[in-house]
């Protein structure tokens, strides 16, 4: 019996060491940019579809929308890669309004995109 015992244990120093598979952790932050409205547009006061693109190596977790320091809404729900959301700005006395999309994914990774627009009064 000592000697099955020591022969497994032997065959035991053969196993490769660390064995598991386990991915190791996500620090890469998504990539996203702006789809609608593009750095520099011009707009009347209306409704609009804010639209960007937004990617990670593993899964994004939301994208959210803001004017200036003001939040206008997060997505979570996604069509692929692409974020999307309707926006009232007819109320909105600025005429300049810097928009910026923050996205972050599952291992709380987060980067940010900047356009700046011009609303006609």
């Amino acid at each position: 019996m000592r000697f099955v015992l020591a022969v497994a244990f032997a065959l035991l120093a053969f196993l490769p060491v660390g064995c598991d598979k386990a991915r190791p952790p996500d620090t890469e932050p998504p990539v996203i940019s702006w789809v609608s409205p593009h750095d520099g547009d011009t707009v009347d006061p209306g409704i609009y579809t804010l639209v960007t693109v937004a990617t990670d190596d593993r899964r994004m977790r939301w994208v959210a929308f803001f004017v200036e320091t003001e939040m206008l809404g997060m997505v979570s729900e996604s069509q692929g890669d692409t974020f999307r959301l309707a926006v009232d700005c007819r109320a909105d006395t600025s005429r300049v309004n810097q928009l910026r999309a923050y996205a972050r994914d599952d291992a709380d990774n987060d980067t940010f995109a900047v356009v700046t627009i011009y609303v006609r009064r």
